[in-house]
């Protein structure tokens, strides 16, 4: 009985411990590194260098830095993902999106504009790499790769915790 005990208590610190690497690697900026700054988990980023007007922008997404910047009025998206690092190798430029506030009428509406950053590499096409405006948020989606491996965590701790569970029934029949 005293071995079962321990084989269990073995059992569910090791599963625990499996658990909390993969909890720890979906975290943060998809494994690739620190990000610049980084207070409480989340980063802010001056980039203005002393220009005269500057605004504040939001990346989000598969880049390696993430955060807040604030930069020159003058900055188009393609500097900005310059500024946070670039796109990471899970990052689908393709589709990545400005949400930007717009004023109609009364209201406040928010207009989400597609650009397509392999269209601007490849053809230099500049309607693909818009001029940012204040309060901008710029979202970078993630490839076919990165949902995999997002489904994979989940159903791999899905299975660990079964385990677990009739590793315990397992060990308590007997």
């Amino acid at each position: 009985m005293i071995r079962n005990t321990m084989f269990l208590a073995c059992l569910l610190f090791l599963s625990v411990h499996v658990f909390a690497q993969g909890q720890s690697m979906m975290l943060g900026n998809g494994g690739t590194g620190a990000s610049l700054t980084n207070t409480g988990g989340s980063s802010y980023y001056d980039m203005s260098l002393g220009a005269g007007l500057t605004i504040p922008v939001n990346l989000w997404g598969y880049v390696k830095n993430p955060g807040r910047y604030v930069v020159s009025s003058s900055t188009t998206l393609v500097q900005l993902l310059s500024y946070g690092g670039g796109p990471n190798e899970l990052a689908r430029i393709t589709d990545v999106k400005i949400v930007r506030d717009k004023k109609v009428d009364s209201t406040v509406k928010q207009v989400v504009i597609l650009c397509n950053l392999e269209q601007f590499q490849s053809t230099g096409d500049v309607s693909q790499n818009p001029m940012l405006y204040p309060g901008d948020t710029i979202i970078v989606p993630g490839n076919a790769v990165s949902s995999l491996q997002s489904t994979l965590g989940i159903v791999r701790d899905v299975a660990l915790a079964l385990q677990v569970i009739a590793t315990i029934i397992l060990i308590t029949k007997k």
